[in-house]
């Protein structure tokens, strides 16, 4: 990979690498996650785009595509991933986009450089009603919580 290409949690394009050639652990640092509904998830990238957001740096991630790649994730044939996934995937994350998306909603990814660009992109979808806001920053992650799944 380039230092600009961006490994994205969910590989919904042509453009992304398979499964079996991502990285074993995937650790997201310079992403920004708000949990919407699907109308508002694509309004927001929208908006961010308008903003200055390059489309190559949002994705729009449906709850649909959300557990279906978690399936196929869970199916995959490589012992060794999945012992190195069960060692180093975050039950509380999982519960938290999961629950999400079974109860329909959509995840935008946007990649940032740094928090200032994190901020611009929370005020670009200011207009969009978020349930779930999280920034994976270099150092740390931060969430702001507006709406917790129901399942």
């Amino acid at each position: 990979m380039t230092e600009d290409e961006v490994v994205w949690p969910v590989g919904t394009t042509d453009l992304d690498p398979d499964l079996g050639d991502r990285p074993m652990v995937f650790r997201p640092r310079g992403f920004l996650v708000a949990i919407l509904t699907d109308d508002a998830a694509r309004r927001a990238a929208t908006a961010l785009r308008a903003a200055g957001f390059a489309d190559r740096r949002l994705r729009v991630f449906t709850g649909e595509q959300i557990l279906a790649d978690h399936a196929r994730y869970r199916a995959q044939p490589s012992r060794s991933r999945r012992v190195v996934g069960a060692l180093t995937d975050d039950p509380e994350t999982l519960a938290l986009y999961h629950g999400h998306a079974r109860d329909g909603r959509a995840a935008l990814w946007v990649h940032v450089a740094d928090d200032d660009e994190a901020g611009r992109a929370v005020r670009g979808m200011s207009g969009c009603r978020t349930l779930h806001i999280r920034h994976y920053g270099r150092h740390r992650r931060s969430d702001v919580v507006l709406q917790r799944p129901t399942s």
